[in-house]
Order: C-alpha cells, then sequence, then structure tokens
C-alpha cells in the first residue's frame, strides 16, 4: 500500500507540475496578448491621427476643387461660344470672298 501511496503522490505532483507549467504558460501567452494588445491600438491611434490629418487636407481643398470645377465650366463654355464664334466669322469671310469674286468676275465681262 505504500508503494501506491508514493505512486499516487508522484503523480499528484506531476500534475502539479503540469498545472504550474499551464498557469505560467498562460501568464505569458496573456503578457504577449497584452503588449500585442497595445502595440496594436498604438498603431491604430497613429492610423486615426493620419486619417484625420488627410480628411483635414481634403476638406481645405474641397473650395479650390470646387473653383477650379467652376472655372473648367466656364472654360468649356467660353470655348464653346469661341467655337461659334469661328464659325460665324468663317461663313462671313467665306460670303465676302463669294462676293469679291463675283464682282471681280462680273466685272471683267
Amino acid at each position: 500500500m505504500a508503494g501506491k501511496l508514493d505512486e499516487i503522490s508522484r503523480i499528484i505532483g506531476s500534475v502539479e507540475a503540469a498545472i504550474e507549467e499551464l498557469k505560467r504558460r498562460t501568464d505569458e501567452d496573456r503578457e504577449i496578448r497584452d503588449r500585442w494588445f497595445a502595440e496594436h491600438r498604438a498603431a491604430i491611434a497613429a492610423l486615426t491621427k493620419k486619417l484625420d490629418q488627410q480628411a483635414a487636407a481634403v476638406e481645405s481643398m474641397r473650395p479650390a476643387v470646387a473653383a477650379l470645377e467652376l472655372s473648367r465650366s466656364k472654360l468649356a463654355t467660353l470655348a464653346s461660344v469661341g467655337f461659334i464664334a469661328v464659325i460665324v466669322c468663317g461663313w462671313l469671310v467665306q460670303g465676302i470672298i463669294k462676293l469679291t469674286v463675283s464682282w471681280i468676275v462680273s466685272h471683267f465681262q
């Protein structure tokens, strides 16, 4: 019976050692996860700060972009008006040339 008690005592000792090892590993794992959590939290905070800065930069550029869109619209309108003016001037020049040529031809006949 004493041998069985010694064997049971050794088994209980090894179980206790295994439990202590599991506790130690659990504590290490918890420390590692806490460290990772802190690192990720700091990285997310830094990215949030950069994102806020970028958003502020975009907001500050918004009026300039709106002005450029408006000026682009004005430029397109002016280009259309200029194109129409060139066409009308071309018609006028064509008419004047036709009249001049017909006058010259009629003068020599």
